[in-house]
């Protein structure tokens, strides 16, 4: 029977991931509408006061600090809980202190933007540390939310389909990586305000291959390229995992539903674009990334075998100790 403390590191967990999903996006309201010194130069305090200003730019920066701290909570009850069962699950001895660690220098790297002026490389840094605070908490909550019965027969894997499995390991591993480049460059383009030095989509302002070099027209057109090059990656995984769906139907799933996220990206991204940079399709646009970025997280969880569930190759068939997904 489930113990209290793992029903209430779900819960938390559960909490803390969304959670921080709301904190991504209202950060991205923050810099999409220009609000990050809303609050002049004083943090935690605004303008001197414990209180927000009567502005549109000084409640939207001074919320997303409100709603950080509060998120802060929530991932301090999730530590707390989910550590102790860390020799249960393995992962937690890398998620659970990702999840705080992550947490708490976004917060340190909020708080030097407004005390001191920051670099746009520093600021799309910003971006890509949230989307690794919110992929660990998710992590966290979906490993907890999972009901396996280690009795379940297990279907076996042929030798060619256990280096098929191998080989795919490495791939997604990749375009995980890769990913995180993709979301450095759109956080880029944002923080260098270059959304719409292209005017247009899929070309930049009617040319087919524009020159990439570090102007707003370049930097747009180097997102573009990599965004496209890692929408070719998703592609290439989701046919791998064709392969592999008689025995592993959920890495299947999760590389099909990765493809469809990576195409309504790249719809919201023309939609950026010919919006002229709306509220609405620049939050849909960062959401959209933060979904993506935690469907591949989840697809190398799921991927990976864990040191209590290790492989174990018999003859032809593929053989799972106890409790092992397949």
């Amino acid at each position: 029977m489930e113990d209290r403390r793992t029903k209430w590191a779900r819960r938390m967990a559960i909490v803390s991931a969304v959670g921080m999903l709301i904190v991504l996006l209202m950060g991205a309201r923050v810099t999409a509408t220009g609000s990050g010194e809303g609050c002049g130069n004083d943090w935690p305090l605004c303008h001197g006061n414990w209180l927000p200003a009567d502005t549109y730019e000084s409640l939207t920066e001074y919320s997303h600090r409100v709603v950080t701290s509060i998120e802060g909570l929530f991932v301090l009850a999730t530590t707390i809980l989910a550590w102790p069962l860390r020799k249960r699950h393995p992962e937690f001895k890398v998620l659970v202190p990702a999840v705080g660690g992550t947490l708490l220098i976004q917060s340190l790297m909020g708080a030097a933007a407004v005390k001191w002026p920051t670099s746009p490389e520093v600021m799309a840094t910003h971006f890509g540390i949230s989307l690794i605070c919110l992929a660990s908490a998710a992590l966290v909550a979906f490993i907890l939310i999972e009901k396996r019965d280690p009795d379940e027969a297990r279907p076996g894997l042929s030798e060619e389909q256990r280096r098929n499995l191998t080989r795919f390991r490495g791939v997604i591993i990749g375009t995980l990586i890769f990913s995180i480049v993709v979301a450095y460059s759109g956080a880029y383009v944002r923080h260098t305000d270059s959304e719409l030095a292209c005017s247009t989509w899929p070309t930049c302002t009617g040319e087919i291959i524009p020159a990439i070099e570090l102007t707003p027209q370049g930097i747009q057109t180097a997102h573009r390229v990599l965004a496209g090059l890692v929408g070719l990656m998703i592609l290439g995984d989701a046919v791998n995992a064709w392969g592999l769906r008689s025995v592993r139907r959920d890495l299947f799933s999760i590389s099909a539903a990765s493809l469809v996220i990576v195409i309504a990206q790249a719809g919201v991204g023309a939609w950026v674009v010919y919006s002229g940079v709306s509220l609405m399709a620049t939050l849909s646009h960062a959401g959209l990334m933060a979904i993506l970025f935690v469907a591949l997280a989840e697809r190398i969880r799921r991927a990976w075998p864990t040191t209590s569930n290790a492989e174990i190759v018999v003859g032809e068939d593929l053989v799972f100790p106890r409790g092992e997904s397949v």
